[in-house]
């Protein structure tokens, strides 16, 4: 999202889809304690705060979207139409439990990196710039999905070093096929840190316990995709 805003000149379209955005984010917590996904304790007693909470953020994200819909060009209405699919698909894995999987955890992260795209074309980006930043995000979640699995106690015995490589080879190779396809190398340079950090928790899984180290090292390596997203886009449009 920041990417996206930063890659344009972000106006009142943009604004509002973002917080819309972030708001229907937010309700997925509290619809996991209403769910019970969060143990049955809490969802007895925090069960009146949990509803509260999920109906203000669902009330803020759908009428800021609307208004947002209703402001926009042709372009981002089309353009929300990939998160609105990828949401939707990743709600029937939440419905069925099984949104820890690999496909619900794939899906979320699809959907999550495509909101970015309406955002950036109503930030000034045409549709082709948006696209191809998505795929920068995809591909670099893609490819972190199966190592970052991999680390837990149990998946950690069973997986071995081609299953937690392969993903990140086939990222790599995608975005290389991509080069014809107006993928600038700038993108391939900016998907580079999220790659180096599936290439390292592939190669050499770190230890359960250092799951929070995990994932600052994912929060620094998208920050600096961001930041040369940010560059690439900008350096193109001038």
């Amino acid at each position: 999202m920041l990417a996206a805003l930063g890659s344009g000149e972000p106006g009142v379209v943009a604004a509002l889809l973002s917080v819309s955005a972030w708001a229907l984010f937010l309700a997925h917590e509290p619809l996991l304690v209403l769910l019970g996904r969060r143990g049955e304790r809490l969802q007895v007693e925090q069960r009146p705060r949990a509803m509260v909470r999920l109906a203000a953020l669902v009330l803020v994200g759908v009428v800021l979207g609307v208004a947002a819909l209703a402001l926009a060009s042709s372009e981002v209405r089309s353009a929300v139409v990939l998160p609105v699919i990828l949401g939707a698909a990743f709600g029937a894995t939440l419905a069925l439990g099984q949104e820890r999987s690999l496909v619900g955890e794939g899906l979320a992260a699809l959907a999550l990196a495509a909101v970015s795209s309406p955002v950036a074309i109503a930030a000034g980006l045409t549709p082709g710039a948006a696209a191809r930043a998505w795929c920068v995000w995809a591909l670099g979640f893609g490819a972190l999905l199966v190592p970052v699995r991999s680390i837990g106690a149990r998946r950690r015995e069973g997986s071995s070093l081609w299953t937690r490589v392969f993903p990140v080879l086939l990222a790599l190779a995608t975005a290389l096929a991509l080069l014809r396809t107006g993928f600038g190398l700038g993108h391939l340079l900016a998907l580079g840190p999220l790659l180096a950090a599936a290439a390292w928790f592939a190669i050499a899984p770190p230890m359960p316990g250092l799951l929070p180290r995990v994932g600052w090292t994912v929060v620094v390596a998208g920050l600096l995709t961001a930041a040369s997203l940010i560059l690439v886009t900008r350096c193109s449009v001038r």
